[in-house]
Parts: C-alpha cells; sequence; structure tokens
C-alpha cells in the first residue's frame, strides 16, 4: 500500500510538473491529456485516477499548496502574527511563481482567486456570523490577490520579506491592529 501510495503521489507530481512546462511554451487552452501524460511519463489511467480534466490538475495542486500555507500558520492576531503569516505566504508562492504567473497569463486568473478565497476563509475565519465578519476574508483575499500578481507580473522585484511588510501594513494598518496585542484600537 505504501508503495502505491508513493507511485500516485510521484504521477500526480510529475503530471502537474508537465502541465506547468507545457503552458510556459504553448497556450494552455490547446495542450491536450496525451501530450501532459507524454512528457509527465505516466499513462493516461494514471492521469484519469488523480484527474478529471487540465483545471482539475491547477485546482488541486493550488488547493494543496494553500492547505499547506495555511496549515503552518493560523489563528493570527498581532501584527508580528499577520507578518509571520504573510513571510510564509511569499516564502511558499514564491517558490510556485512559475505556476502563478503560467496560470495568470493562460487567462485562469479566476482559478487561482478561488484558491486564494477558499483558504484566506480557512486562515481569517469568521468569529460570528455579521456581514463584516463573513466579508473579511473575501476583502483579504481579493486585495492579496492583486498584490500577488502585480508582484509576479512585475518580476518580482520586491524580496518576499519586503511584500510581507507591505501586506502586513496594509493589512494591520486597514484592521486598526495593534502591535503585539490582540485587541483593535
Amino acid at each position: 500500500m505504501k508503495i502505491k501510495n508513493e507511485s500516485n503521489r510521484l504521477a500526480k507530481e510529475y503530471i502537474v510538473t508537465a502541465l506547468i512546462e507545457l503552458m510556459k511554451v504553448r497556450d494552455y487552452h490547446s495542450i491536450s491529456i496525451t501530450e501532459i501524460t507524454r512528457k509527465a511519463g505516466v499513462s493516461r489511467m494514471a492521469y484519469y485516477r488523480n484527474y478529471t480534466s487540465k483545471e482539475d490538475i491547477l485546482n488541486k495542486y493550488m488547493e494543496e499548496v494553500g492547505i499547506s500555507i495555511h496549515e503552518k500558520i493560523s489563528g493570527m492576531n498581532t501584527r508580528e502574527e499577520i507578518l509571520d503569516y504573510y513571510r510564509e505566504l511569499f516564502g511558499q508562492l514564491g517558490a510556485y511563481r512559475d505556476l502563478g504567473i503560467t496560470a495568470y497569463r493562460a487567462h485562469l486568473g479566476e482559478l487561482i482567486l478561488e484558491n486564494i478565497n477558499k483558504n484566506m476563509a480557512i486562515t481569517f475565519r469568521p468569529e460570528n456570523d455579521s456581514a463584516e465578519a463573513r466579508y473579511r476574508h473575501l476583502y483579504l483575499a481579493g486585495a492579496f490577490y492583486n498584490v500577488f500578481i502585480e508582484w509576479l507580473k512585475n518580476g518580482r522585484q520586491e524580496s518576499c520579506e519586503e511584500m510581507a511588510e507591505i501586506c502586513c501594513r496594509l493589512t494591520c494598518d486597514g484592521c486598526h491592529i495593534k502591535k503585539g496585542t490582540n485587541e483593535n484600537e
């Protein structure tokens, strides 16, 4: 069972890598499943065991990346915790920059935003059922999406640390989060 799980994990990794590599040189919509499986070195059966479409490959991969990031950081309430959150977020997303920029250039920005929305909802869970609480993560996700895409489009000129500082200032100043406390001003 362990060998089968490892084999399946590797097949998924090869498929994702193949799709991203193909997207760098070809139009996303013209890439076929056959091309993906050939480049990945896996069978069509391995592909269909794990995915239903090209969008499914990207969606599941982005979901895994998002969950991995957000599992590391939860319950941030202080400025320092939020800065740590953004450091981790930009560090991880910077490592996956090829996926982000190729997906954006393939006009799949909505897929990226959808995954950011899901993960912001996990990270910034509503404390109550007010309209403001329900919309907070969507507001943060939309802002983060735009900042992230602009950062990628501009060739990541700012370091991950600089981007974390910028986003932390925008988030904390906008939410009136005090330095080192859980209280609002």
